[in-house]
C-alpha cells in the first residue's frame, strides 16, 4: 500500500537514504534540496490523511477487524507463508497446518496451557498470512525463540556472503567451501542448543513429554523460518483494570508482569527481524 501510494521510498531506512541522496546531491543548491524535502513531506501528510480517511469509514461501519480482543490476554501473531514456506495446494495446507499444530503443542505444553488456547483469528490471501491469537505465555515462547532464530540467521546469511566473495573474486577452492558450509550447519545446530538453553527456567520441573514436544517446536519453528517462513508479532498497548481488592489486584500486578514480559521479547526479536532485513536487502542489492 506504501508503495502504491509512492511514500514507501519516505520511510525507515529508505527515507534516510532519500535524505542522504538529496543532500548530497544538493550541495550547491539548497533551495532544490528543500523543495524535495517538502514535496517528500507532503506526500507523506497526503498518504497520512487518506489512512485516517479509511480508518474513520471504517469505525463508522461499527466491525472490527479479525484481531483478538483488547483485553491484554492475548496477543496477534502474524505468520506469513512466503518462498519455500508458500500454501500452493491441500497437500502443502495440510502439513503446514500439523507442522504449526506441534509448534503450538510444544509452547503451550511448556507454558502450562492447552493449544486451543491459542486460536485462528482471521486469514489473508496472496503470500497467506494466517492470523493468530496467542496467549501471553505462549507468544512470548514463539517470540523468545524468533529473537535467537533471527540473529542466527544473520550469522549464516554472513557465511552465505563469505562464499560468494570468495567466489567472485575466484578464491574459493572445494575445500574452503567445504568447511564454510560445515559452518553453516554448526551455527544450525548451535542455534537449537542456544534456544533450548534460553527457555530451560521455563521447562523447570516438567516432565520428558514437554521437553520434548518443545524440543519439536523449536526445530519446526527453524525449519519454518528455513524455508523462508515469517513470524510476527502485535501486542496490546495496555491492560486496563479496575481495582476490586486484593485478590484482583495481585491478578492484575500478574498479568501486567506477563504482558511485559511478552512486549520485551517481542521487541528484542523486532530489533533482531529489523537487521536481519537489512543485511537480506543490502545482499539482494549488491547481487545486482
Amino acid at each position: 500500500m506504501l508503495s502504491s501510494l509512492g511514500v514507501d521510498q519516505y520511510i525507515g531506512p529508505n527515507g534516510a537514504k532519500y535524505v542522504d541522496s538529496v543532500i548530497k546531491t544538493s550541495d550547491y543548491d539548497p533551495a532544490t534540496a528543500v523543495t524535495k524535502i517538502n514535496e517528500a513531506v507532503s506526500k507523506m501528510i497526503e498518504a497520512h490523511d487518506g489512512f485516517s480517511s479509511y480508518i474513520s469509514s471504517i469505525n463508522m461501519l461499527g466491525i472490527r477487524d479479525g484481531d483478538p480482543d483488547d483485553s491484554g490476554e492475548y496477543i496477534t501473531i502474524r505468520v506469513g507463508f512466503q518462498n519455500e514456506a508458500s500454501i500452493d495446494n491441500v497437500s502443502d495446507w495440510k502439513d503446514s497446518a500439523k507442522d504449526w499444530y506441534d509448534i503450538i503443542r510444544g509452547l503451550s505444553m511448556a507454558a502450562n496451557e492447552a493449544p486451543e488456547d491459542t486460536k485462528i483469528v482471521g486469514a489473508s490471501t496472496g503470500s497467506i498470512i494466517l492470523i493468530l491469537a496467542g496467549t501471553l505465555k505462549v507468544t512470548t515462547l514463539l517470540a523468545t525463540i524468533s529473537k535467537t532464530v533471527s540473529v542466527f540467521a544473520k550469522q549464516i546469511i554472513g557465511v552465505g556472503i563469505e562464499i560468494e566473495n570468495l567466489r567472485q573474486k575466484r578464491l574459493l577452492t572445494k575445500t574452503i567451501e567445504s568447511e564454510l558450509r560445515k559452518k553453516e550447519q554448526e551455527l544450525k545446530t548451535e542455534a537449537l542448543k542456544e534456544i533450548q538453553d534460553s527457555l530451560k527456567d521455563k521447562i523447570v520441573g516438567k516432565d520428558g513429554e514437554v521437553t520434548t514436544a518443545l524440543e519439536n517446536s523449536i526445530k519446526k519453528v527453524l525449519a519454518f523460518n528455513e524455508k523462508g517462513g515469517s513470524v510476527d508479532f502485535v501486542a496490546p498497548e495496555d491492560i486496563e483494570t479496575e481495582d476490586v481488592g486484593d485478590k484482583a489486584e495481585g491478578a492484575d500486578v500478574e498479568a501486567k508482569a506477563a504482558l511485559a514480559e511478552a512486549r520485551i521479547a517481542i521487541q528484542e526479536f523486532q530489533v533482531e527481524r529489523e537487521a536481519l532485513k537489512l543485511l537480506v536487502d543490502g545482499t539482494n542489492k549488491d547481487s545486482t
